[in-house]
């Protein structure tokens, strides 16, 4: 098994075992290498490492999320105050003591007090006693305090994955705009469907900008399935406690759900509280969006060696050796690639809260990469074209040639230039020496035709020729430039009215926020 095939399965086993041990995925990565591209203008390469590039190599910061824990315990206050299930005038040092805690700052008092997400009534017995920090707990459990937070802390990372893909799609659209004409070989089979491996063999011929924008529409897609994991996450398991909810009288789900930001509830609280859904709906999404992301930076890690030389990456998104002086690392481009594979680990800890805010954090610093990337990615023209012509790209089209010119099946045109193309490479000749004459021999040859064809040089040629294979398909979906631009109108259109939606959806928890702030200023002040 060819090594590079090998090392992309092995990475699957090896990155779970790594994450199940508790090492992060990327503690082992570049270590000392980065000292080397943290010094720009000296040695081969000439900028500092981007930002963006290793925000993304420290990955998730590790923290709880205290935030949550504190709208939570906010809102449940309010709500056990309003109703009259706690005393107003303890109910009220609550909400104080939480704005204290809030001065203090909200992370640094909990870590404090420990707890984690029982930190707020620790912070509450530590501050006022057990009389009265204890009442904070009524009517909810550990089980519904845990799914809310995370309910809160998942739809805040597919808000910011819901951005930095549109950003991303906004500089590919661009970058595709710049490159409608730029030709480049296609190559077939599967190199970016779910992480396999391409055949790395001349297919067709294609558009840099037709190519780009295929990963367009793909993530174009994968943001509606954020948006509806998004609203999967704004159902509030809040009040189903460990399964059964409370029998505590005018205990109100539905005002706890208003007040952060929610926008319906779970109808069933064992369902709230034990199906976990939640957390395999987020790693669906992750999975199918990761995969996309991968898919296309394995292929531009191919594209960037000196094998192929179709691409080169700035060097603020690549490494050099310690020893090999010549070497200009892809690093990020691998980095890139990785993502899915580290999302696919993490299935096996997809129950853990930590294992997706570890996924998350991954592909929206890779969504925040790419940007930059596709504005300082160069393309070698030239080499692009030479690939594109050289090995037979147009042997499709010279069938379909011989197809519409002589009224043959579509099989037997095929088979004719498949001889054409088997007679041509054991003599060593190219497509541009393909004549008439040479095409007639291999009609003779093969046997369900044996006669010339006597199509001209003129029509052989016009077929196999790049630009004109990729102008000549103007359907719907085609890579000709008229085509292809239709669709940067049509996605740039669309990334406007996506960026509506998330700023439709931020308003609202903004608005939440308020509220909540409001019913406690009411709350104290009366």
């Amino acid at each position: 098994m060819p090594y590079f095939i090998l090392n992309r399965s092995l990475r699957y086993f090896v990155r779970g075992c790594v994450i199940l041990s508790g090492t992060s995925s990327d503690d082992y990565k570049y270590r000392g290498h980065l000292w080397f591209a943290k010094r720009p203008g000296i040695g081969r390469l000439m900028e500092g490492m981007a930002p963006e590039y290793e925000a993304a190599l420290k990955g998730w910061d590790g923290k709880p999320p205290f935030h949550a824990y504190h709208m939570f315990d906010k809102a449940h206050v309010v709500m056990l105050t309003e109703q009259g299930i706690i005393p107003k005038e303890e109910g009220v040092e609550i909400l104080r003591a939480f704005r204290r805690m809030e001065l203090e700052g909200v992370e640094t008092a909990r870590t404090r007090v420990g707890g984690e997400d029982h930190s707020g009534e620790a912070y509450l017995i530590t501050e006022l006693g057990w009389d009265i920090g204890g009442r904070i707990h009524v009517g909810r459990s550990t089980g519904d305090l845990r799914t809310t937070s995370m309910h809160i802390v998942q739809r805040e990372y597919i808000l910011e994955a819901m951005e930095a893909l549109l950003d991303a799609v906004d500089a590919m659209v661009s970058f595709s705009e710049r490159h409608l004409e730029t030709i480049t070989p296609m190559y077939s089979a599967g190199l970016t469907v779910y992480g396999s491996i391409n055949l790395l063999q001349h297919a067709q011929v294609m558009t840099w900008g037709y190519y780009i924008m295929g990963f367009v529409n793909q993530l174009e897609r994968e943001f509606t399935k954020l948006e509806a994991a998004y609203g999967l996450m704004q159902i509030s398991p809040a009040g189903s406690a460990i399964g059964t909810g409370t029998d505590v009288p005018n205990f109100s789900r539905t005002r706890t759900m208003e007040l952060m930001g929610f926008t319906d509830l779970y109808r069933n609280c064992f369902d709230a509280e034990k199906h976990e859904g939640y957390a395999l709906d987020s790693y669906a999404v992750q999975l199918t969006l990761s995969n996309v992301i991968s898919g296309l930076f394995f292929d531009l890690l191919v594209y960037s060696t000196h094998e192929f030389n179709l691409i080169e990456p700035a060097d603020r998104y690549c490494g050099t050796s310690s020893i090999m002086p010549q070497k200009k690392n892809p690093m990020m481009l691998r980095w890139m690639s990785d993502i899915t594979v580290n999302v696919k680990a993490r299935l096996l800890e997809a129950r853990n809260d930590e294992g997706m805010q570890k996924a998350w954090a991954d592909i929206i610093n890779g969504l925040r990469m790419m940007p930059g990337f596709f504005e300082t990615m160069r393309i070698n023209e030239e080499r692009n074209l030479q690939l594109a012509g050289e090995f037979w790209s147009g042997a499709a089209d010279l069938a379909a040639v011989i197809m519409k010119e002589k009224g043959l099946p579509w099989r037997t045109s095929h088979q004719i230039v498949s001889t054409l193309v088997r007679l041509a490479i054991e003599e060593k000749k190219t497509p541009n020496d393909v004549t008439s004459e040479y095409l007639d021999r291999a009609a003779v040859e093969y046997p369900d035709y044996g006669k010339p064809l006597g199509v001209s040089d003129d029509l052989i040629q016009d077929a196999m020729d790049p630009r004109k294979m990729v102008n000549r398909r103007t359907l719907i979906g085609g890579p000709a430039p008229v085509r292809v631009r239709e669709e940067i109108q049509r996605s740039r259109s669309l990334v406007e009215k996506n960026r509506e939606k998330v700023d439709s959806m931020r308003k609202g928890l903004a608005e939440a926020g308020e509220r909540l702030e409001k019913a406690i200023d009411v709350l104290i002040e009366n």
